[in-house]
């Protein structure tokens, strides 16, 4: 009788650690898979990475040969150095220092210019300054804010 209590314990046991072993196995097989997907994408991430080298490297080349040319040398010499050749005239094209438009519309334009500035002015300035100018300086405050 003892027998016969034994032999279904050891039968759930080669179950289960045959199981075991195959879980162990698809848990492997899994992971390999993974890190196969992942090297995969690692290659097309570096094969994308090479290609913009590629074309970085191309666009140097073209950079380079265009700073060797002689068309490059004379721009170079008249805007930096001055220099004109023999028979050429420098024309000096100035834009205009009052914006073209109605005198409502540059107004309209020189009050967002001041709103901006302000803004700006605020932006920049410490929270306790904030403070400060609200509740002790309410007069410079609003000539800040009209641009005086």
């Amino acid at each position: 009788m003892a027998y016969k209590d034994l032999e279904p314990v050891s039968k759930q046991l080669t179950i289960a650690v045959g199981l075991t072993v195959v879980g162990f196995m698809a848990f492997g097989l899994i992971l390999s898979y993974y890190r196969n997907v992942l090297f995969d994408k690692t290659l097309i991430d570096m094969k994308g990475q090479n290609n913009d080298l590629r074309a970085s490297i191309e666009e140097g080349y073209r950079s380079l040969e265009y700073f060797k040319s002689s068309q490059y040398k004379d721009k170079y010499a008249k805007e930096n150095l001055g220099l004109v050749n023999p028979g050429e005239k420098v024309l000096i094209i100035q834009k205009p220092s009052v914006p073209i438009g109605t005198n409502s519309e540059i107004s309209e334009m020189q009050k967002e210019q001041r709103e901006a500035a302000f803004l700006e002015l605020l932006r920049q300035m410490p929270t306790l300054e904030h403070w400060k100018l609200y509740f002790f300086g309410k007069e410079k405050l609003a000539g800040l804010k009209h641009g005086t």
